[in-house]
C-alpha cells in the first residue's frame, strides 16, 4: 500500500479514529526522542509539589494548546 493510499484511507475514517491514529504516531515518534523522555522522567520524579500541575491546570492548558 503506498503513501498517497494510505492517507486516502485515514482521510475517509471518523474523526475518533484519526485521533487513535496520531496518537499512536506520536507514540512512536516520542519514544525514539531520548530528550523528551528525560524531560518526563524529570518532570515525574520532582518531588517539589510548587512545580506539579493539577489536571484541572492541564486540561485548560492542553484545551487551550488545541485552539
Amino acid at each position: 500500500m503506498s503513501m498517497a493510499e494510505i492517507m486516502r484511507e485515514v482521510a475517509d475514517w471518523p474523526a475518533e479514529r484519526q485521533n487513535e491514529l496520531a496518537a499512536f504516531l506520536l507514540h512512536l515518534r516520542l519514544e525514539k526522542d531520548s530528550a523528551w523522555r528525560s524531560e518526563m522522567t524529570r518532570r515525574i520524579d520532582d518531588k517539589n509539589p510548587a512545580n506539579w500541575v493539577s489536571l484541572t491546570e492541564w486540561k485548560k492548558a492542553s484545551e487551550a494548546s488545541e485552539k
